[in-house]
């Protein structure tokens, strides 16, 4: 039996905390976005300005001290993207951890109704998807709900709520309650039992849940956020503070109706923090207060729901959505919705939208025909797919064949095919990703992205022959660019496209030119598994061969090649590498001890027209290398003539200081050859300045000489790339705590470093480093309680109260 609630008055903020899917395709890893900079990329920069932050929010009092620190997680409703999970999964464990525990501990709170939402997987526009694709991507999305927080989804956020009774009568059809519209998609309504509509022209009152009664006999509850209050959260000013937010929320009460009223708001999540700096203490501040205000109560949508059934039905206004006054326009029209000015026109929406929409028909014709070969029923695997999608492990996999296989035993041929044809059909899911039609240029990140999907599902299709990729460049070719370097979305594809797609001969050339310069310990890149049969380094005035075997195989399609590779590299950053197919060892053995004979004893030219006759007609230049590997190559053959060349900076500067000085009390601008000089060298000494404090020691004052260097130049300090640094080392160090066996030394070092901070007006914001300590003082030892007071100490000198830390039980 529902509990009988204490008040009429009930809260509850949702948050759709979402990302587009950024890995690439080939790799199964997103690579560096220099947009994002100076993050590696906008899923890092987002976790830091937002994700985290809200999972160990600040409250402070009217000092700025902080009092509280709170997981606002648990006192909203929300919901993850799952292609966002899964990447917090590898590389923010810790505040998907703190997601998930706030849904477990909502269900405490509110009587077994948590706070967090299911998605639809991978925020496709549902009512422009066909049927068979509506469904995965419900079902997907609720596996992965069912994973992530083990549990049922009461309810499921639709991408960009975009509407119709298709997609509502599916998501009954899987169990889903209730979902989330904005209030213009509201038709009209009426009390249960009467026959009298009432129009409502987008004002519904947004304070009540409504049924949605739908064509196959089924029904499903609908909440209508209150418009003026999310607008106010997401565009206005109501996150400057949280008194603001707090306000507003109290004032969407209506004081004339007694009933239960439930004032709820929808937005982004990145509200709250990213798009708003610090909008996540805004909303810790004012959850806080509510839940201590006797009048109102902090609810989610399926407690209420169980509260109060729903008293009245209504009608949608079908094909609409919450971001796009055209309905579902937006993602196939130039209809107007843009986010720049009037200049930019979207005329490439509708021929993209149509390209993909062919291209998807000709991958289902292809897997539907393929698949039934390896599969009982291929569209139900494709279902099931999402259980491999999350969990690829070798006995996960041996389940997944044994229940889906149309035969007893598939050989590892038929595996490798199967799961190629469902890579094929994931990408062409993927490539229906919302934000690449929301935004105003087909060259951006998110359309360029899409467009890599599908052209990995196009490379999978060809190995079964069908070549659909020209059909696709026709419709590009009809999609103008607003660009005029890019022209058409056909160049976009030659230029941001095609020229990312690997394939496992690339993914060995990889491995074998990074081997010059490094050995490679790894046995794994991004998602393939590499085996270094065999290989030999050598140098020669300056050159080097590197010759071996070795094999790779795709975590994804089990697919696995072995070659012999030679790399050829004639010095600075001229590589090549050449693959051969491996066929005998003796036939090997015999090849590299010709190529490294003739290596020794002939021209590099000789040896060089010798790899070309023998190995395949195909070669890889340091540019086939992946981006961030290639960068990292790049700087090592570059570091010892750097190394020479600013030690002759240094030198100059050295002999020229007391010009410098004489310039700048001059209030001369500096010639720029010497301010780059300086530039480089104070860097440097702020490099070493920071390695010279940890672990703690004699050599200390490389910091200090640094800030003081800098005064005495005149040099305008980078304040932000200073406290970057700074605070990472800082963060680093706390993390690794337990190794100290003397933490009052590294206490002190790092007091020191804030202190010559706060003295030379670098602030820094030790929002990580207070996180890292707090679980450090969890984590401390039960027979060492005489740190405490050390440990305490220390909490004040980086602005934690004491009453915040949790200390291990003992």
């Amino acid at each position: 039996m529902t509990p009988v609630p204490k008040t009429n008055r009930f809260i509850c903020i949702h948050g759709h905390f979402y990302q587009p899917p950024r890995e690439n395709p080939w790799l199964e890893a997103v690579e560096r976005e220099e947009t994002a900079s100076p993050y590696h990329d906008w899923n890092e920069r987002i976790l830091t300005e937002c994700y985290a932050p809200n999972s160990r929010s600040r409250i402070q009092n009217e000092k700025g001290q902080i009092t509280q620190i709170s997981n606002n997680y648990q006192k909203i409703s929300f919901n993850f993207g799952p292609t966002l999970l899964s990447w917090m999964e590898e590389k923010a464990r810790i505040t998907l951890k703190g997601v998930e525990q706030a849904d477990c501990q909502s269900q405490k709170d509110q009587e077994g109704h948590g706070n967090a939402l299911a998605q639809a997987y991978n925020h496709i526009i549902l009512p422009l998807a066909g049927d068979r694709d509506l469904l995965t991507q419900v079902r997907w999305g609720k596996r992965d709900f069912q994973k992530r927080f083990n549990r049922e989804p009461e309810g499921m956020w639709i991408p960009e709520t975009a509407v119709n009774l298709k997609t509502l009568e599916i998501l009954t059809r899987e169990g889903i309650k209730f979902t989330i519209l904005a209030p213009h998609q509201a038709k009209r309504f009426r009390p249960l039992g009467q026959k009298q509509w009432t129009e409502v022209h987008g004002n519904i009152n947004p304070r009540r849940p409504y049924w949605c009664n739908l064509p196959g006999g089924q029904k499903i509850a609908l909440f209508f956020y209150d418009g003026g209050l999310a607008h106010g959260i997401a565009f206005e000013n109501y996150l400057q503070n949280g008194e603001i937010l707090l306000q507003r929320l109290l004032n969407g009460f209506d004081p004339q109706d007694p009933g239960p009223q439930l004032v709820h708001a929808a937005t982004d999540g990145e509200s709250y923090g990213h798009h708003r700096l610090f909008g996540d203490m805004a909303l810790a501040y004012a959850l806080h207060s509510l839940d201590n205000d006797p009048a109102v109560q902090l609810t989610n949508y399926g407690r209420f729901l169980a509260q109060f059934p729903p008293g009245f039905e209504v009608e949608i206004h079908e094909n609409t959505s919450w971001s796009c006054a055209h309905g579902i326009e937006r993602w196939r029209a130039d209809c107007g919705c843009r986010v720049g000015g009037p200049e930019n026109r979207q005329s490439w929406r509708g021929p993209l939208r149509e390209g993909l929409d062919r291209l998807k028909k000709e991958l289902d014709l292809l897997f539907e025909n393929r698949a039934a070969y390896f599969l009982k029923d291929p569209w139900e695997a494709r279902d099931a797919y999402i259980d491999v999608l999350l969990d690829r492990s070798p006995e996960n996999l041996e389940r997944f064949f044994t229940e889906q296989g149309n035969k007893q035993a598939l050989t590892l041929e038929d595996r490798v095919q199967t799961l190629k044809l469902l890579e094929m059909q994931r990408g062409g899911l993927l490539m229906f990703t919302s934000c690449a039609w929301f935004f105003d240029e087909i060259s951006g990140l998110e359309t360029t992205q899409i467009l890599k999907y599908a052209c990995r599902a196009i490379q999978i299709a060809k190995d079964f022959g069908s070549d659909l990729e020209e059909p696709l460049l026709g419709f590009l070719k009809k999609a103008p660019s607003n660009k005029r370097e890019f022209g058409d979305g056909k160049k976009i594809w030659d230029v941001k496209v095609r020229p990312f797609t690997v394939d496992l001969s690339r993914v060995m050339a990889h491995y074998a030119i990074g081997s010059i310069y490094q050995k490679n310990s790894k046995n794994r890149i991004h998602c393939y598994q590499m085996s270094n049969q065999d290989q030999l380094i050598l140098p020669q005035n300056g050159s080097h061969l590197a010759v071996g075997r070795l094999k790779v195989s795709s975590t994804i399609t089990l697919e696995e090649q072995e070659r012999i590779f030679a790399v050829l590299h004639f010095g600075g950053v001229d590589f090549q590498c050449h693959l051969k197919p491996y066929q005998t060892l003796e036939e090997y053995e015999t090849f590299k001890r010709d190529i490294v004979n003739r290596y020794k004893s002939a021209s590099l030219g000789d040896v060089y027209d010798w790899i070309k006759e023998t190995f395949d007609p195909r070669r890889f230049y340091l540019i086939d290398l992946f981006s961030e590997e290639r960068e990292r190559l790049i700087n090592l053959l570059l570091q010892e003539r750097m190394e020479t060349h600013i030690h002759l900076l240094e030198e100059w500067i050295k002999e020229d200081t007391g010009t410098l000085i004489k310039l700048i009390e001059m209030g001369v601008a500096l010639p720029d050859p010497m301010q780059t000089a300086l530039t480089l060298i104070l860097d440097r000494t702020l490099e070493k300045g920071i390695d010279e404090a940890f672990p703690p020691g004699e050599q200390s004052e490389g910091l200090q000489e640094f800030f003081e260097r800098s005064q005495e130049l005149g040099y305008p300090l980078p304040k932000g790339q200073v406290q970057g640094r700074i605070e990472r080392r800082i963060e680093k160090e706390i993390r690794q705590l337990r190794l100290y066996l003397d933490p009052g030394r590294l206490f002190t070092a790092i007091q020191k470093m804030i202190h010559l901070c706060r003295l030379f007006d670098v602030p820094l914001n030790l929002w990580n480093v207070q996180n890292s300590f707090l679980d450090a003082c969890k984590d401390l030892p039960q027979n060492k309680p005489e740190y405490r007071d050390l440990y305490q100490a220390f909490a004040r000198e980086i602005d934690l109260p004491s009453e915040v830390i949790t200390w291990e039980a003992g």
